[in-house]
């Protein structure tokens, strides 16, 4: 189970990051100077989607793991970890950011 630390914070999506659906994936692609940087696109799953969409920059991670639970047949739990998961590898990634 993730902290409660994690659980508490509030995420935003990087700067200049569009997402692009490709069938049941998403590609999320880095802008810099107008143009894509293909070097730095990245594929979310179905999950990772749901993850993505969910977060807006107020909405504590704890809210996110609340929508999973509400849109999916999925346990508190299981949620909680992928979506931790998915935020953890996003900002590794610098397509997420924590709010301060």
């Amino acid at each position: 189970m993730p902290s409660t630390d994690t659980l508490l914070s509030v995420y935003r999506h990087a700067s200049e990051v569009v997402m692009r659906r490709v069938g049941r994936e998403a590609l999320l692609v880095p802008v810099r100077n107008r143009v894509g940087d293909l070097d730095s696109i990245f594929t979310l799953n179905e999950t990772a989607i749901a993850v993505w969409e969910a977060i807006d920059g107020r909405t504590a991670l704890d809210g996110v793991v609340d929508k999973l639970c509400g849109d999916y047949d999925v346990d508190r739990d299981r949620a909680a970890a992928d979506a931790t998961e998915v935020v953890n590898m996003l900002t590794t990634a610098g397509l997420l950011e924590p709010v301060q």
